[in-house]
């Protein structure tokens, strides 16, 4: 975003008679309030924030204690490119350091202890799998340069199974990319296409993850808390258990309004008036709707509930109403499809497991990012984070991490599906891959190991068409806005926290036509820096030559290509995050 750009809005005529009802209580919908508040100069008391859950945060929650153990359902990587975020988080301060922000404090927090993994791939035992190239034949690098060139609107309903070679999945390249975000085969061509397209910036720290970003502490204690307090200071009413089941709307001709909300069923529903001036936020799919929590002793029960699915069953009842607001069956229909099991490590008086993490990776506490034992059925991810991950957090206990993306299939060590299974069954698979078997007995007495069965996770990636999610304001809709993972945006991805805040802002904006520009979408595509180091580590070369660029009628131009080809490899490297730090 330009500087010139970072301009405060004039206040919207008659902004203080004008009411926000926010449905869910996730980033997306506090992003929202606080786009409101901040750049709309409403009165926070005019903001209400609703959400079926009694903590807010949405999937960026956090729970338990030391003692019981924490609990974190998911976790998400955040980079330096990520401008919706960041602009907003520049604006609030931080809950631990007076005169700093969030900003500050997570920048403060990378420059001082950068992720830069010496490895990242294993095989039972800590064997080092093999990272010495991305493991891609000529077949497969036409393939995925020809994903990238091809047009989305060819690319509606295909799987990236059906596009990419059957060797592609047992490829380095592959390993990685799924580790990191949760890709099936059978999940949708477009989303992937779009990350080769939206990250390419990052095809060449894929391996160290330099770049990734850490806050300070969980995300919910460093991102969600400040943002919550920040809003409660301005007077933004919460109201929590409060499900939002159905939006009455007024159709006139192509106008869509929403003239009320109605929260909870049959005899306990409550009906809130929206006036046609008033504004409606609605984030319309949750990845972690209907999760269900084990214990050490408990597997957790998949929640198969077709019926209450929270926001998916209301924005099926709207969508029932508008077909402009999308097919949500496309994406929430299958849990056994679209599930992952996490498991939340809490150890306590045993310091020597995460030496001996350390130890066998070289990667050093916090600075190793996700880890996979790509030879476990289960696909298991780990991430050891930089210590204490809670602001509570003793000197005695440490916390980690990891999640298992096909948990439908049986264990090695435990032969159970990783659905099935309790928290101490899955701690004991988790031992045997790092090599620990014999000490197992040993380990398991300082451990609490909490797992989360999530139905939904991954559902924003199944297959689809690219009408098949709503526009942030849908075409007619006057004052209904859709923000969060399940909502169209050109050329952006889902399943980050970029997503959710942009479409807040983009929400907030463009309802009350704000004098402010939307930040810009960071397009490294089109840095030739950036396409020329991510085209060499997909080759795995030091030079490009004709060949390897897409064919373009080489015939008609060899000598032009030939020019361009020289100036490509004369480029300079990316520059560093930090160059100031380049030694750890």
């Amino acid at each position: 975003m330009r500087n010139y750009d970072r301009v405060h809005p004039r206040k919207p005529e008659g902004i203080e008679e004008r009411k926000a009802h926010i449905v869910g209580g996730g980033i997306a919908g506090l992003s929202a309030a606080a786009f409101l508040v901040r750049d709309a100069q409403m009165p926070g008391e005019n903001i209400t924030v609703y959400d079926q859950l009694p903590v807010f945060g949405g999937s960026m929650d956090a729970a338990g204690t030391h003692e019981t153990g924490y609990v974190s359902r998911g976790e998400r990587e955040l980079e330096p490119y990520m401008e919706c975020l960041w602009d907003l988080f520049g604006s609030i301060p931080s809950l631990y350091e007076e005169g700093r922000t969030v900003l500050d404090e997570t920048r403060e927090c990378n420059k001082n202890w950068e992720i830069n993994s010496k490895h990242r791939l294993w095989e039972q035992g800590f064997k080092a799998h093999d990272e010495s190239t991305m493991g891609v034949t000529p077949e497969i690098q036409e393939q995925m340069i020809k994903m990238m060139l091809t047009p989305e609107d060819q690319l509606e309903d295909v799987t990236i199974e059906q596009w990419f070679s059957p060797a592609f999945f047992q490829s380095q390249l592959w390993y990685y990319w799924s580790a990191m975000l949760a890709f099936q085969p059978y999940h949708s061509l477009i989303e992937m296409r779009r990350y080769a397209v939206r990250f390419m910036h990052q095809l060449h720290l894929i391996r160290s993850l330099r770049g990734i970003l850490r806050t300070k502490y969980d995300q919910y204690n460093s991102l969600i808390r400040p943002l919550e307090k920040y809003l409660a200071d301005h007077g933004v009413n919460f109201v929590s258990g409060a499900t939002v089941t159905d939006m009455d709307i007024r159709i006139e001709g192509g106008e869509k309004t929403v003239t009320a909300l109605r929260i909870g069923e049959g005899a306990n529903e409550q009906v809130i008036p929206v006036a046609d001036d008033d504004l409606v936020f609605f984030t319309n799919g949750s990845m972690t709707q209907n999760s269900t929590q084990g214990s050490m002793t408990e597997a957790p029960v998949m929640n198969r509930d077709t019926v209450h699915k929270g926001c998916f069953s209301l924005w099926e009842k709207l969508a029932k109403k508008c077909p402009e607001y999308g097919h949500p069956q496309k994406f929430a229909f299958d849990p056994d499809k679209s599930n992952f099991v996490s498991c939340s490590v809490t150890v306590r008086d045993y310091p020597q497991f995460f030496d001996y993490l350390a130890e066998k990776t070289g990667n050093l506490t916090g600075k190793g990012g996700c880890s996979t034992f790509v030879d476990a059925p289960w696909f298991m991810n780990y991430n050891v984070p930089l210590q204490p991950v809670a602001p509570d957090q003793p000197e005695n206990v440490q916390f980690m991490w990891f999640y298992g993306l096909h948990a439908n299939n049986c264990g090695t060590y435990v032969k159970k599906p990783m659905t099935q299974c309790s928290g101490e069954e899955i701690m004991r698979e988790f031992l045997y891959y790092c090599g620990l078997e014999d000490k197992i007995d040993e380990v398991m007495p300082h451990i609490t190991a909490i797992p989360v069965v999530m139905p939904y996770v991954t559902s924003q990636f199944m297959p689809r068409k690219l009408k098949d999610r709503p526009e942030v304001i849908p075409y007619g809709n006057k004052n209904l806005a859709f923000i969060g993972q399940f909502v169209e945006l050109e050329g952006d991805v889902v399943f980050t926290v970029e997503t959710s805040v942009r479409t807040a802002m983009i929400a907030v904006y463009r309802m009350l036509h704000l004098d402010r520009p939307i930040t810009p979408l960071f397009q490294g595509q089109y840095d030739i820096r950036m396409v020329n180091v991510a085209l060499k580590t997909l080759l795995g070369k030091d030079k490009i030559e004709v060949s390897d660029l897409p064919k373009i009628n080489p015939l008609k131009l060899p000598q032009t290509l030939r020019e361009v080809v020289d100036a490509i490899n004369q480029i300079p490297p990316v520059p560093e995050y930090y160059p100031e730090r380049r030694e750890n």
